[in-house]
């Protein structure tokens, strides 16, 4: 079933037959001749309006596009804060991945992380630079661009420098055993080496993998020293620690002076005795070195959320049971009644905004309102004084019911048109206009009805009134005589 819809074309149709009605049947009487063209003008406004409202852009739509949207951002917004999950892709080696594995399982469930394989810490930012990953874990000593944003891990790891208990003089070390070519042990060396000025004078062999990991590795005699950057406390590094000392080596001091300065990835540290192995103890004496910072680089599109989850990656700290307590304290009591606060307050903005656009949108239509309304005063005023009770001249009364036949249907063509508009646009039902033009039009109506129905009361004129009949009193006695 289709809807029923009222149509303004009748409407315009009629207000000109009553028009020329009025001017036809009642040309005497020119105040209603006006009224008459001023509904006719009005009927032709609101069709005009009408076309107005079927464009796709308008003024009147725009409370229903700002509604929408506000409530499209409100609810992409609980989306994004509460349920969108992210997908993050990581660049890790096979060491540094199995380090941080079951830290990313803790981490906020919203956000999920992909490895990337990487075989060293160097293609951790040529992956980030491609945009194949968002996040890298790259050493200190391999060039990080300057654009890229980065954090330092609160993990650092420790420059350890082995030499040959049989070599007494330093300078005289050619073979170096260190961990992967281009990684961040071999790029630390380097930048050891140029401040030794010994660059050019020693060769590097990148065996730390098969030492701490394959027990037939057999430490080759040419090799003079050992120069890697670990975590002392990974079992493959005690491991070759071990294997170290069996062999021979000793944890010496790679001391670079004030050189160190200039490195802002190296820290002062000092290993103290029995750190690397307790029975005998390995060190025996403390040995200072250096701490070698890890940064945690991230891609320019990273967001601020996406960056403050990321910088969890690496703590190590598992959750407390403390941390997990259900009792609310004072600081998470405030900061739910602030979330609270801030929902209400979007809320209200949105209604009073929402409201705001409305009364916009009023005032666009107040003047066609204020029209109808003064039409309908106009109307009042002139069918005032066109009383039909009391009226004797047949002509003047038939003049009289004519006038307020016609009175009546302009004011149902102002209410029809009033409708029209409430009709094309609901929003006007809250302004209350619409309502007061079809009360003034009812109420009207009924008075003009009432005195239409007055003519049906026939007219009795009044004639003068007979003389009672004499009745005689038997008391008093004739004159014969008079």
């Amino acid at each position: 079933m289709s809807r029923l819809r009222l149509k303004i074309e009748p409407v315009v149709q009629n207000a000109e037959a009553v028009k020329l009605r009025v001017e036809r049947d009642l040309p005497q009487h020119t105040g209603l001749v006006s009224l008459a063209a001023g509904v006719a003008t009005a009927a032709r406004d609101a069709e005009h309006v009408a076309e107005k409202l079927r464009k796709p852009l308008g003024l009147h739509r725009l409370p229903a596009f700002f509604l929408v949207l506000a409530l499209a951002l409100l609810v992409a917004w609980t989306y994004i804060q509460f349920f969108r999950t992210t997908t993050l892709r990581i660049a890790l080696t096979e060491r540094d991945f199995q380090a941080i594995r079951l830290q990313m399982v803790r981490l906020d469930r919203r956000i999920q992380f992909i490895e990337v394989p990487i075989s060293s810490e160097k293609e951790a930012t040529t992956e980030v630079l491609a945009k194949k990953a968002d996040l890298g874990l790259v050493q200190g000593g391999i060039e990080i661009p300057e654009h890229l944003t980065r954090l330092e891990t609160p993990n650092p790891e420790i420059v350890l420098w082995f030499v040959r208990a049989s070599i007494s003089d330093p300078g005289s070390i050619k073979q170096i055993l260190t961990s992967v070519e281009g990684a961040g042990s071999h790029a630390v060396a380097k930048a050891f080496l140029d401040a030794w000025q010994r660059t050019d004078q020693v060769q590097f062999h990148f065996d730390w993998k098969h030492l701490s990991t394959e027990d037939q590795y057999q430490i080759p005699d040419t090799i003079d020293a050992v120069f890697v950057v670990k975590d002392p406390s990974d079992p493959q590094t005690l491991y070759a620690v071990e294997r170290l000392a069996a062999a021979g080596f000793q944890l010496a001091s790679p001391d670079i002076g004030a050189r160190a300065i200039q490195l802002e990835y190296l820290n002062p540290y000092t290993i103290p005795v029995g750190y690397l192995q307790s029975i005998p103890p390995f060190p025996s004496a403390p040995v200072s070195t250096y701490s070698v910072k890890t940064y945690l680089i991230a891609s320019e599109s990273m967001t601020p959320r996406m960056l403050a989850a990321a910088s969890h990656l690496l703590d190590r700290q598992p959750t407390s049971m403390s941390a997990g307590r259900y009792e609310p304290n004072l600081s998470e009591a405030s900061e739910l009644f602030q979330g609270v606060d801030a929902f209400l307050g979007i809320i209200i903005n949105l209604v009073l905004a929402f409201l705001a656009l409305t009364g916009l949108e009023m005032m666009a239509y107040r003047k066609r309102f204020h029209e109808l309304n003064s039409l309908v005063s106009l109307i009042s005023i002139h069918q005032s004084s066109k009383d039909v009770l009391g009226v004797i001249n047949p002509a003047l009364r038939k003049d009289h019911l004519l006038y307020l036949s016609l009175c009546s249907d302009l004011l149902g063509l102002v209410s029809m048109i009033g409708g029209y508009y409430t009709q094309e646009n609901s929003s006007l039902l809250f302004s209350g206009l619409p309502e007061i033009i079809h009360q003034r039009c009812d109420g009207l109506k009924i008075n003009i009805q009432l005195k239409i129905l007055h003519a049906l009361i026939d007219h009795v004129p009044l004639e003068k009134s007979p003389q009672p009949n004499t009745i005689p009193n038997p008391n008093i006695t004739a004159n014969p005589t008079a």
